[in-house]
C-alpha cells in the first residue's frame, strides 16, 4: 500500500473513532455568587481605566510569586508602563519601572524584598495616569501553615476552547477561595497561537489572574506553533521555564514538560525533587503516565519520569490531556487525571483499577498544611465527585497493583507533531475491561477513599 493510501486510511479510521470517543459538547450557564474576598475589599478589582483601555494589549496579570518576590506582567501598545506597590490603604511601598521582557508587547516589573505571606495592593500608571484601578498581589505562603489556616490552591486542565464548559468552569471557580492555580496544558486550542492563546486563556481569566497567579504547564496544542512561541512568549516563569519548580507554603511544586522527556530535563528533575526540604511533593504536567482513555496511558512519558517520582516519594502528580477525571495510587505516588477544564469531553473505556472515574466538566479545588493535604474534585454543577485527604501523620494508604517502573527510558525525540488522538497504542499495558461489566465504571465512580 502506497503510503499516501495509508495516510488516507488512518485518517479515515481517526474520524471514525472519534466519533465515539468524545461526548457532546456541553452547553448551558453556571449561575454562581462568588466569593467575597476581603483582599478586593482592602484594595480594589485592577480594573482598567480609560487611559489604561487605550494603552494596553493585554491587562497585567502576576506572575512567578514567592514569598519575598513577584513579577507584575502586561502588555502595550507603546511600551509605557510603572508599577506602584502599597500597603492596603497606606503609603507606596515601591515604584517599579516596566522593562521589555524580548517577548513581543510583553512588559515587566518585578518587586523583590517583599514580606512572607503579605497582602499589598499595586497599581499599573503611566505618565502620572493610573492605567488600572488597585488590585490585591499576595506573596506565597512561608512554610509551617498551622492546620486553621491553609494554603489553598486549583488546579485545572485542557481549558482552552473559549466556550461554554470552560466558562461554566471558572464561574465556579470563583465561588471556592484560592492564592493559586495551576493549568495543566492545552490552554489555547487549536494550535496555540498568540490569538488563541489571547481569547481562550487570558480573556476568560484575566480578572482573577490580576490578583491571583498562575502556574501553567505546556500542552501539545500550545507546542504546535512554532515549539510553543506564542507560550513562552506570554508567560514569565522561573527558570528554566520549559519545565520548573518553585515553593508555596508547605508545598514544592514541579512543572514537567512531557511534550519533551530528554535526559537534560530527567536529571534535573531527579536533583530537583532530592534537593527540596519541602514535607509535600506535587509535580504537574500534560499528559498522563496511567488511564483508561482510549489512547490509554501513556507509556513512554511513564517511563521517563515515572521511577524519578516513586524514587522521590512524590506525593501527587497531577495531569490533563484526557478530557475526563481518574484518580490511581501506584507505590505510594498518587496520580490524578484532570482534564476536564472546558475541553469536549471524552470516554472512559474500562476501570482498571482506577480509584476513582467520571466523565465530567470539573476542577481541583486544594487545602494543604504541614501535616495535611486535602483534594476536592468539583464538577460543573458544584458536585463533589472525588475527595482526597493525604495525612502524614497517619498511615500510607495502599497502593493499586498496577506496573512500576524499574529503569528510566529518556526520550530524545522533540515533538512538535500533533498529538493523535486515536493512533497511539490503546490502553498502555493497564489491562482494559469493558464498560457493562460488572466491575466497570460508572460516571460517578465508585466510593471516595
Amino acid at each position: 500500500m502506497s503510503r499516501r493510501r495509508t495516510v488516507t486510511l488512518l485518517l479515515l479510521i481517526s474520524a471514525a473513532l472519534s466519533s465515539c470517543y468524545h461526548l457532546p459538547l456541553w452547553h448551558g450557564e453556571v449561575k454562581v455568587t462568588p466569593r467575597e474576598r476581603e483582599a478586593l475589599k482592602k484594595c480594589g478589582d485592577g480594573a482598567l481605566t480609560d487611559d489604561g483601555t487605550a494603552a494596553l494589549t493585554r491587562g497585567p496579570y502576576l506572575q512567578s510569586t514567592t514569598t519575598t518576590s513577584v513579577i507584575v506582567v502586561w502588555a502595550a501598545r507603546d511600551g509605557r508602563g510603572d508599577v506602584v506597590l502599597s500597603e492596603p490603604g497606606g503609603a507606596a511601598v515601591a515604584t517599579v519601572v516596566g522593562t521589555a521582557d524580548g517577548r513581543s508587547d510583553v512588559r515587566k516589573a518585578v518587586f523583590t524584598g517583599l514580606k512572607p505571606t503579605h497582602l499589598y495592593c499595586y497599581q499599573l500608571v503611566a505618565n502620572g495616569k493610573p492605567l488600572t484601578a488597585l488590585a490585591p498581589l499576595n506573596t506565597a505562603s512561608a512554610p509551617g501553615l498551622p492546620e486553621d489556616n491553609p494554603f489553598r490552591f486549583v488546579a485545572l486542565g485542557d481549558t482552552g476552547t473559549g466556550g461554554a464548559a470552560q466558562k461554566a468552569i471558572n464561574a465556579r471557580m470563583s465561588a471556592e477561595p484560592f492564592e493559586m492555580m495551576l493549568f495543566l496544558g492545552d490552554l489555547a486550542y487549536e494550535e496555540g497561537t498568540a490569538a488563541q492563546l489571547e481569547n481562550n486563556f487570558f480573556g476568560i481569566y484575566r480578572d482573577v489572574i490580576r490578583y491571583v497567579p498562575a502556574y501553567p504547564t505546556i500542552g501539545n496544542h500550545e507546542r504546535l506553533t512554532a515549539k510553543g512561541a506564542a507560550y513562552f512568549a506570554a508567560f514569565v516563569l522561573p527558570e528554566p521555564e520549559r519545565y520548573y519548580s518553585f515553593d508555596w507554603g508547605d508545598v514544592h511544586f514541579v512543572a514537567i514538560d512531557t511534550t519533551q522527556r530528554d535526559s537534560e530535563q530527567l536529571r534535573w528533575l531527579a536533583k530537583d525533587l532530592a534537593a527540596t526540604k519541602q514535607p509535600w511533593k506535587i509535580v504537574y504536567g500534560h499528559h498522563p503516565m496511567y488511564s483508561n482513555s482510549l489512547r490509554g496511558a501513556q507509556q513512554w512519558i511513564r517511563r521517563s519520569f515515572s521511577k524519578i517520582l516513586t524514587d522521590a516519594n512524590v506525593d501527587l502528580v497531577l495531569t490533563g490531556h484526557e478530557h475526563h477525571y481518574e484518580r490511581f495510587r501506584v507505590a505510594g505516588v498518587n496520580y490524578v487525571i484532570s482534564g476536564g477544564g472546558g475541553g469536549q469531553l471524552t470516554r472512559i473505556y474500562g476501570s482498571s483499577r482506577a480509584l476513582r472515574q467520571a466523565t465530567v466538566h470539573h476542577f481541583l479545588a486544594f487545602e494543604v498544611t504541614a501535616t495535611k493535604l486535602t483534594m476536592r474534585a468539583i464538577d460543573i454543577n458544584g458536585n463533589e465527585i472525588d475527595h482526597l485527604v493525604l495525612d502524614k501523620k497517619g498511615p500510607p494508604a495502599p497502593s493499586q497493583p498496577l506496573p512500576v517502573e524499574k529503569q528510566i527510558i529518556p526520550d530524545e525525540k522533540v515533538h512538535d507533531e500533533p498529538d493523535n488522538d486515536r493512533a497511539e497504542h490503546p490502553n498502555g499495558d493497564i489491562p482494559e475491561k469493558p464498560r457493562g461489566s460488572p466491575d466497570a465504571p460508572t460516571d460517578a465512580g465508585p466510593p471516595a477513599d
